[in-house]
């Protein structure tokens, strides 16, 4: 089908450029009118006239206001299109629509509207020829976000933005309109200052649950404005299903030298607590499950040091506490940041300088980020002729972080809710007297020690990264153009991390070998060079825009890694890997390389600014797919779209009220290429082998592989109402993803259980609504509301096998992705409470399978188990579908009050109908240890007839009542109020300033939600089917922030 379509695309492509060719020949020799039209622009608030406003029809005529607003200006006809712009204010596009005398009305700048300049892959165009699905977001040195990400949390319809976790430092995960791939990257394109970002370099760490995010080095003060493109952007084909961000930062708008500062200094506050057993209620648990073990007779039971009553026994002060542990993990902690801009220049030269620092410490004990960044942009006309641009960023990060996730050795958070509580963290003498040594692990369930972990542990993040590029242009004529952007990207991202003895538990090396202290440092470099040479060919005449674009854009990285651990050392003060015994030292590392080229054009068509007109085809080819015979390298990927200003049209003109009205579509190809380096390719692996090293196959070459191709198709509306003060926007769309990345099995002679092939299809449509409106707009007071809400219903629609069971490691859960369903659904055991009596479990007659494959009868107190296929036994033959990830819909909405000099916004977030697997409940109400147990499993069975949502403790869980079922599946559905912030901007620092500011700003104030975890918004990684798992990971929490901004 994709190949069809492209055939025919690529005919309507080289058709559109004849004709563009055609329409050419005659633009000189338009005869021209010339025509009056007057009016007036109006402040829309005060109803004061604007004075010195710029009224233009492009490329005829030019005028400014006077000082009652008025102007007068020459038009060919009275169908052409007003441009107004001035200073303060916002711009604004008028259509005359056969009038000669109108009033304009013009709002503030920042007033939310459809006009405006936005930036596109070919460069800047105006809002209302844009035929694409998109939504932009302006940048603010006042705004309090520690990353890009954060910032645009909530502002973009169709945009899912996930906190990997709570961590400083960490960043997200970003879904633009659900999911278009099972296996592949769902992360969109980032284009920063004309140049890709490779977002996916460093894909692993040392530090459990930290992945380096490349957007976390881009300080969100130096953003000017983001384009986010949410439909077909085949300039970007094989990059570009999952959409494209294109950022663009500050640079100087005049030669005059402004200032810019800002100071931010805030509190963030630990989370609420998970309800766990205090002393008294897990003695008794553990009293439950010691005897129902069989591990120790009643003689040695009263003998168990930690159940000894007796007040002179000698370590009776070391387990007769009660523990709070999650206070001795989490703290509230402090934030500051710092950011100096300067801009200005000359008329030959431009530039702008900026410096920030910020210091984030985290809520989890002894964790935080430091960023410096320095960011230096530039403009310079060398010749008439000649210009180059300047885009330069440099930053440094350091971090200090705590292991994330499901681990009983190493993460603070998870231990400090399964540590027995009755234990303390540091050793407390027979006379009660608290020492300053840290407990080692405990002999009740032989856990890590929290506290060890957050004060004595070493996972330490350093990097740094350099980022820029020349834009060199050369101007032939006004019409034909050359730009050649030539840029590089180099990051340095290390991890060191040492493990003491005294308080953690032993671990392993990737070879077995058993470490009670270890060393480790992990290496990785990432160099780019890139390349996007450009020809453009525009005119601007009288009823015909034309822009026509011929590029080619290339790409080479190269990556490597170094990772060295060693271990046993003979003392907890000796931490460097030399410190190790030699018989535990690995060295590994591995290198990886990949290019990437392309080959496009584009032609933009406007008619008498009413009908628009986008053409654009691509021929890209990638490294990471095979070559030879069965290679598939290359391939073409085309667009087309079109939009009609429908308001702009003579037979609209009586319909005062309607100031916007414009129709898009838009229909193409886009490829995902985020497929690894070379899984088309063999290679081997270094591996330890009898006392030395050998090799072994590392991957089943496919090469055959190939991108997967996604055909989008979108229909929007953009809707302007009553002199501005409304304004909708609608997309309705559908993507075809053919060619998935799947596992396909193999016979096990080959060494592999599957490969990694191209087979499936999928879909995924739904609609993005935004609206925005000003209710009061008075001169002192303004009132604005709006919002956006987004939905998605992915289906796939062909698999090998028809479906795919994954388990995914590290949690316990397991997902299914099955033709007729949407991606990632939770595949597990329906349930029906509990039983409550023996009577009632005989009578069900239902069994388990031991593990020497007998059957065993369920008891009183033991879970209800659906059994599917009737056969009483229950087994994996019962397992369906038990949840769904996937939200019924997500948005935002917010309320922005203005009195004067005073402004109070809200912005409220919100998720309705996804499901979440509680990874972490599962484990603290499992009962099949040793381990604390939530507060719930006070209320287990315990005794005949009793009513209850939690079933018996057992040891060991042999029954299998804590298996992965919709026990752990909770409603994610949550209404958060993201931000609150007051700002206030006095009149009398004015005589020696341009502007001050005083604000205050809390994020994440409070949330509604029923789910019983830290947190409703989470997100396991960046593919589709790793979503809607709670794997423990840091939660999101309050922050309150105090900033001044001061221009000059």
């Amino acid at each position: 089908m994709n190949n069809i379509f492209v055939i025919k695309l690529r005919h309507i492509y080289t058709l559109v450029i004849f004709m563009f060719c055609i329409s050419l020949l005659g633009l000189d020799a338009q005869e021209v009118n010339v025509l009056k039209v007057t009016g007036k622009v109006i402040d829309a608030a005060s109803g004061e006239p604007v004075v010195g406003a710029n009224v233009s029809v492009s490329a005829f005529s030019s005028t400014f206001t006077g000082e009652e607003g008025d102007f007068s200006i020459d038009v060919p006809n009275y169908t052409a299109t007003l441009m107004v712009e001035a200073p303060f204010y916002g711009y604004l596009e008028v259509a005359l629509k056969g009038r000669m005398e109108l009033e304009i009305y013009l709002y503030e700048e920042g007033f939310k509207t459809n006009y405006g300049e936005v930036v596109m892959p070919v460069g800047k165009q105006s809002n209302t020829s844009v035929t694409n699905a998109i939504s932009t977001v302006s940048g603010d040195v006042e705004n309090s976000a520690r990353t890009m990400a954060n910032y645009m949390k909530g502002d973009v319809s169709g945009m899912r933005i996930l906190d990997r976790s709570g961590t400083p430092g960490v960043g997200s995960n970003m879904f633009i309109r659900g999911y278009n791939s099972l296996l592949a990257s769902g992360q969109p394109l980032i284009i920063i200052d004309g140049m890709i970002l490779e977002n996916n370099i460093f894909s692993s760490s040392l530090i459990q649950g930290y992945t380096y995010d490349p957007l976390v080095d881009l300080n969100p003060k130096d953003i000017a404005n983001i384009t986010v493109i949410k439909d077909a952007t085949s300039l970007y084909g094989s990059k570009a299903a999952n959409g494209v961000i294109i950022i663009e930062t500050t640079r100087a708008k005049e030669v005059t030298t402004k200032i810019d500062f800002s100071l931010q200094g805030g509190l963030n506050m630990s989370p609420s607590n998970i309800p766990m057993m205090e002393a008294s209620d897990y003695k008794n648990y553990l009293v439950n499950q010691i005897n129902g073990s069989g591990m120790y007779s009643d003689s040695e039971l009263s003998q168990l040091p930690y159940l000894n009553e007796n007040t002179a026994f000698e370590d009776y002060q070391r387990y007769h506490n009660n523990t709070d542990w999650q206070k001795e993990v989490f703290e509230d902690s402090y934030t500051q940041d710092y950011f100096f801009r300067v801009t200005g220049g000359d008329e030959i030269a431009k530039y702008g300088l900026s410096i920030g620092f910020m210091d984030n410490s985290g809520i989890v004990s002894n964790t935080s980020s430091q960023r410096f960044s320095t960011r230096f942009n530039s403009e310079s006309t060398v010749t008439e002729k000649f210009s180059i641009q300047t885009n330069m960023a440099v930053s440094y990060q350091k971090n200090k972080l705590s292991d994330d996730g499901i681990l009983g050795r190493t993460s603070p958070i998870y231990t400090a809710l399964i540590k027995a509580p009755i234990l303390a963290p540091t050793v407390i003498g027979n006379d009660g007297f608290v020492t300053d040594i840290y407990e080692d692990v405990d002999p009740i369930s032989g856990y890590t020690n929290p506290s060890v972990l957050t004060e004595e542990v070493e996972n330490e993040n350093t990097n740094y990264k350099l980022y820029g590029n020349f834009k060199l242009g050369y101007d032939f004529t006004n019409r034909l153009k050359l730009s050649s952007i030539i840029g590089s990207n180099y990051v340095y991202n290390r991890d060191d991390v040492f493990f003491p003895n005294n308080g953690v538990t032993t671990g392993e090396n990737t070879y077995g070998d058993i470490l009670y202290r270890s060393s480790g440092t992990r290496v990785e470099r990432y160099f780019s060079i890139y390349n996007d040479s450009r020809l453009s060919y525009k005119v601007n005449a009288l009823k015909h825009k034309f822009g026509f674009n011929l590029g080619a854009r290339y790409n080479v990285n190269n990556y490597e890694n170094s990772y060295s651990q060693s271990g046993n050392s003979s003392d907890d003060e000796f931490t460097s890997l030399q410190s190790g015994d030699k018989a535990t030292y690995i060295s590994l590392g591995s290198i990886g390389n990949w290019k990437y080229a392309s080959l496009y054009s584009n032609v933009n068509y406007g008619y008498q600014g009413k009908y628009f007109l986008n053409a654009s085809m691509s021929y890209e080819g990638s490294s990471r797919f095979g070559k030879g015979d069965n290679g598939n390298r290359f391939g073409y990927f085309p667009s087309l779209g079109a939009a009609w200003l429908i308001s702009s049209e003579n037979f609209m003109k009586n319909l005062g009220f309607l100031n916007q009205l414009k129709l898009r579509a838009s229909y193409g190809l886009t490829g995902n290429d985020a497929i690894g380096n070379y899984n088309a390719y063999s290679y081997f692996v270094s591996t330890r082998y009898s006392e030395g090293t050998g090799l072994i196959s590392g991957n089943l070459a496919n090469t055959s592989l190939q991108w997967e191709k996604t055909t989008k198709a979108n229909v929007g509306l953009d809707l302007g109402l009553f002199n501005e003060r409304l304004h909708v926007n609608v997309d309705f769309y559908k993507n075809v993803t053919d060619k998935l990345l799947n596992y396909t099995s193999v016979n096990p002679v080959y060494g592999y259980d599957d490969y990694l092939s191209n087979e499936g299809e999928m879909n995924n449509k739904g609609f993005d609504l935004s609206l925005n409106a000003r209710l009061i707009n008075n001169k002192d007071f303004k009132w604005d509301v709006g919002g956006n809400i987004s939905k998605y219903k992915n289906e796939i629609v062909s698999l090998p096998g028809n479906s795919n069971v994954i388990d995914i490691d590290g949690v316990g859960a397991t997902v299914i992705n099955k033709e007729g369903s949407p991606v990632g659904l939770f595949y597990g055991y329906k349930t029906a409470g509990i039983y409550s009596t023996q009577n009632e479990a005989d009578q069900n007659a239902l069994s388990w399978v031991d593990y020497e494959g007998f059957n065993q009868p369920f008891m009183a107190g033991d879970v209800k188990f659906m059994d599917v296929d009737g056969n009483k036994v229950i087994d994996e033959a019962d397992m369906q579908v038990i949840g769904d990830p996937n939200p019924d819909f997500t948005g935002m909405f917010y309320n922005t009050f203005t009195y004067k000099n005073i402004s109070l916004s809200a912005v409220f977030t919100f998720s309705q109908g996804n499901d979440i697997y509680n990874a972490l409940r599962r484990e603290t109400e499992s009962m099949s240890s040793f381990a604390n147990q939530s507060l719930a499993v006070a209320n287990r069975w315990q005794v005949e007839g009793q009513q209850t949502t939690i079933p018996r403790a057992e040891y060991g869980d042999p029954t299998g009542n804590a298996r992965f079922s919709d026990r752990w599946i909770e409603d994610g559905s949550y209404i958060r109020l993201k931000t609150l912030s007051v700002s206030y901007s006095p009149d009398i620092f004015k005589s020696f300033a341009k502007d001050i500011s005083f604000s205050v700003t809390a994020n994440n104030l409070f949330t509604i939600t029923d789910y019983l975890g830290y947190d409703p918004e989470v997100s396991m990684s960046g593919v589709s089917y790793q979503q809607g798992i709670d794997a423990g990971l840091t939660p999101q929490f309050t922050s309150i922030f105090l900033g001044v901004k001061i221009g000059l």
